[in-house]
């Protein structure tokens, strides 16, 4: 054989081996089904490529100044692949948490119990308000919602995470569309203290990935301190950017806070928006916060292989 001929054949043999390893290497990826549920919670994939995501424009230690005369913008981020809860956080999995022998924190956690769908207490036990609704977890801090997701075996996702659930990969206002919503789409606008759905209600304002309640219902918590420096410095074209390490403190934000989205109950239209968010500290409840679980696709094909995860076949 001569050298150009063996340079040839070992160049082809490379390529091929090259081609293989990329192959097995994305065959996991791809091979993810579009729906599974762990430990009881339905997730829905969300698939790794570039979206719109919507993020306040103003210089916060300027007095809400908007930068460019634009409040809110859309940058071009590209996230890889994840799954996202097709449902809120429910209030059944709380009252397991809570339930646990050896729970830390009892203490903590005893107003946040007090809220309005579940109550209880250590001593006393818990107790579902409406067991024959399926509420969605209310009254959580973003610290045991952080603690409820791990202990199920998730994380909370990030706001790029979630706008990319709500919003797909268009520039839509609504998690639903850009529809001015009627009461179809959302629980919103009630001024009852308590007014909590079901966390499949209204399914007619279900996201691009078809997530349910995304606007309305109860506020989510996610992973992201509010970090004003870190949202100006997003640009088009970043891939998976990290997390703010800290939060901006200064004007009227004497507390390090987390973000919150999607609106509640008595919440506005233009509260439910992509771009709207809640601050709120880390360490404190309200009756209106709830949350949505998170998990990477690692985690996914990991609960397939062991049998733990079942796929939930397409309608």
């Amino acid at each position: 054989m001569t050298p150009i001929r063996h340079l040839a054949v070992l160049t082809a043999t490379l390529s091929a081996i090259l081609s293989s390893a990329l192959a097995l290497a994305q065959s996991p990826a791809t091979q993810l089904p579009r729906e599974v549920m762990i430990n009881g919670v339905e997730f829905v994939h969300i698939p790794a490529g570039s979206f719109w995501y919507g993020v306040e424009n103003t210089d916060y230690l300027d007095n809400q100044k908007p930068v460019n005369g634009k409040h809110y913008r859309d940058v071009q981020i590209w996230l890889d692949g994840f799954y996202l809860a097709k449902f809120e956080a429910r209030a059944r999995d709380l009252k397991r948490f809570l339930e646990q022998p050896g729970l830390k924190r009892h203490a903590m956690y005893a107003g946040e119990t007090e809220g309005c769908s579940l109550t209880g207490s250590a001593t006393a036990g818990y107790t579902l308000k409406s067991p024959e609704q399926d509420l969605p977890a209310t009254h959580l801090s973003n610290e045991l919602s952080t603690e409820l997701a791990q202990w199920l075996g998730f994380r909370l996702p990030t706001e790029m995470e979630w706008v990319k659930g709500a919003r797909g990969t268009d520039r839509r206002m609504f998690p639903w569309g850009d529809e001015y919503p009627d009461d179809t789409f959302a629980g919103f606008k009630s001024h009852a203290g308590c007014s909590p759905a079901p966390v499949d209600a209204f399914a007619n304002g279900r996201s691009a990935y078809g997530l349910y309640n995304m606007g309305g219902n109860v506020f989510e918590h996610v992973a992201d301190w509010y970090n004003n420096a870190h949202d100006l410095a997003l640009r088009d074209g970043m891939r998976n950017p990290p997390l703010a390490k800290n939060a901006t403190v200064g004007a009227d934000l004497s507390h390090p806070m987390r973000v919150l989205k999607g609106g509640r109950w008595s919440t506005h239209a233009q509260g439910m928006s992509i771009y709207s968010r809640t601050l709120h500290r880390p360490d404190k409840g309200f009756i209106c916060f709830g949350t949505r679980f998170a998990v990477d696709e690692s985690v996914v094909a990991r609960h397939l292989q062991a049998g733990t995860a079942k796929v939930i076949a397409e309608k």
